[in-house]
């Protein structure tokens, strides 16, 4: 039994020492993520502050029920790219529900690859800060203090680089979040004023075509 005991501990305690390599590489990959992620944030930000006034604009003209509505900049990415292809597809209703439904599906896509790594991040850097303090433990016992501190140095790092990763993809993720949902907003609303648009037209189109035929059949008897 304690023989069986010592060879399991024996092959966890390589296993988990054969995993650090990785988890390090895991987490300079996680922090390189992260960095991009927040760059790519700001430039976003920019691009949705120099929209805003473009897309107050078009928010009232939706609300006022305007029959013309302007075009969309490139500044507001995603929404203005779908806004301009519902304008085109305002003639069919499902075209505008698929549309819409596969913005906000994109939007959902982008929220959830966040809120991995805002997981992966703090559990790599748990697994760093926990696998060194096996040879830690060994140095301590056998007296090498130096080896002890080379492997507290690393547990602590790998810690505050994965804690620094869910921290920076988690900001990210709330602001993302907040966007997303206001954006989906109006998206929902355009969708559902072409809609009506459409019904509105095919409305018109079969009072006229009815009143055309009555025309017609009063004509044909008077005559």
């Amino acid at each position: 039994m304690t023989d069986a005991l010592t060879l399991l501990s024996n092959a966890f305690y390589m296993i988990s020492n054969a995993l650090l390599i990785p988890v390090m590489l895991g987490l300079l990959f996680g922090l390189l993520v992260a960095l991009l992620t927040f760059g790519r944030m700001l430039r976003e930000m920019l691009e949705r502050l120099a929209f805003h006034k473009e897309k107050q604009e078009y928010t009232t003209l939706l609300e006022n029920n305007a029959n013309e509505l302007p075009q969309l900049s490139t500044k507001g990415q995603v929404l203005a790219a779908t806004l301009e292809k519902l304008k085109i597809k305002a003639d069919d209703p499902l075209s505008i529900g698929k549309l819409a439904a596969d913005t906000e599906s994109y939007w959902q896509a982008e929220l959830e690859k966040l809120q991995t790594w805002c997981r992966i991040g703090p559990a790599l850097g748990l697994m760093g800060t926990l696998i060194p303090l096996g040879p830690g433990l060994v140095a301590l016992a056998d007296g090498d203090l130096k080896t002890l501190s080379n492997n507290l140095i690393i547990a602590f790092a790998t810690t505050v680089v994965g804690i620094l990763i869910g921290l920076i993809i988690g900001g990210v993720h709330g602001i993302r979040k907040r966007w997303y949902r206001n954006d989906s907003l109006l998206l929902t609303f355009a969708a559902e004023r072409f809609t009506e648009h459409n019904l509105q037209q095919r409305t018109s189109q079969s009072s006229t075509a009815f009143a055309s035929k009555c025309s017609a059949e009063q004509e044909q008897e008077k005559q």
